[in-house]
C-alpha cells in the first residue's frame, strides 16, 4: 500500500519518478487514514518495488494530475485510460486494469435505451474532463460533467440526472457509498484498458522493468489476487 504523500520502494534504488494519481476507485483512492489504496495502487506498489524504482506520488484533482504527466518529464499519471488520442502523448505502462464503460440508471427506472444515440432523449451525467464523458461527448451526446464523480451517484438521487455513464466498478462502488440503492446497466458502450501514463522524455529504462514484472504478475496470479481483494473490500475503506 502506498502513502499518500510518498512512496520509496526500494532504500538503494538508482531510478526515480513523481507519479501523480485522482480519485478513482476501486483503482486508486485515499482511505480515511490518508492512505492510497486500490487495485492499481496496489499493483503499482509491486512494480516499483521490483524495478528498484524511487517514487513520489500525490493525489491531484484528474485535470491537474494529467496535465503535469504531460508537461513534466519523469512524470507518470494513474489509472489514464489509453485511447487513441492519447496514445502518442505518452509512454505507457500496462494496462493497469480493464474498465468496460456502462450507461447506468436507478434500479426501476423508466429510461428505456439500448445505445448512445437513444441518450439524446435523456439528462446524462458524467465526470468531467474523463474518457468516458468526452467520449459521449463525441458522439452527440450532450453530458452534464461534475467536478467529482461521486458528485454523479446524489444527483441520480436527487433526479437532477436521468442516467450516469461511467466505469462498471466506479459507479457501482459510490452508489453504496451514498447509499442510494442499485444501479442498473442499461447497457456497454466501451471496453478499455486503464495504465501509467508518462512524459515521453521519462527514461525507459525503468518502465521497461515495470512493464515486465506486470507482465509476469498477470501470468504467476498475484494480478488477479489483487483485483479480487480489493472489490471484495466493497469500498469499506474509501473516502
Amino acid at each position: 500500500m502506498l502513502a499518500a504523500a510518498a512512496l520509496l520502494a526500494a532504500p538503494l534504488a538508482a531510478d526515480t519518478l513523481t507519479l501523480t494519481t485522482e480519485s478513482y476507485p476501486p483503482f486508486n483512492f485515499e482511505t480515511e487514514s490518508g492512505e492510497l489504496d486500490g487495485i492499481s495502487v496496489r499493483v503499482m506498489d509491486q512494480l516499483l518495488e521490483a524495478a528498484g524504482v524511487d517514487a513520489e506520488i500525490r493525489l491531484l484533482p484528474w485535470s491537474r494530475a494529467y496535465a503535469e504527466a504531460q508537461s513534466v518529464p519523469g512524470t507518470c499519471v494513474f489509472s489514464t485510460t489509453r485511447t487513441q488520442e492519447r496514445e502518442d502523448l505518452f509512454t505507457w505502462v500496462g494496462p493497469l486494469v480493464e474498465n468496460q464503460w456502462h450507461a447506468f440508471v436507478l434500479e426501476g427506472s423508466d429510461v428505456n435505451a439500448s445505445s448512445l444515440a437513444e441518450l439524446e432523449r435523456y439528462r446524462v451525467g458524467g465526470y468531467r474532463d474523463d474518457a468516458v464523458a468526452l467520449h459521449v461527448e463525441r458522439q452527440g451526446i450532450p453530458v452534464d460533467t461534475a467536478p467529482n464523480d461521486r458528485l454523479n451517484a446524489r444527483k441520480l438521487a436527487a433526479n437532477r440526472i436521468d442516467v450516469w455513464v461511467s466505469g462498471e466498478h466506479l459507479a457501482p462502488w459510490y452508489a453504496r457509498l451514498e447509499g442510494i440503492g442499485e444501479l442498473e446497466s442499461l447497457f456497454a458502450f466501451n471496453d478499455t484498458v486503464m495504465s501509467l501514463a508518462c512524459h515521453p522524455e521519462t527514461e525507459r529504462g525503468p518502465l521497461d522493468r515495470m512493464q515486465e514484472e506486470l507482465d509476469a504478475m498477470r501470468t504467476d496470479g498475484r494480478y488477479a489476487a489483487i483485483v479480487e481483494a480489493v472489490l471484495n473490500s466493497n469500498g469499506e475503506r474509501d473516502e
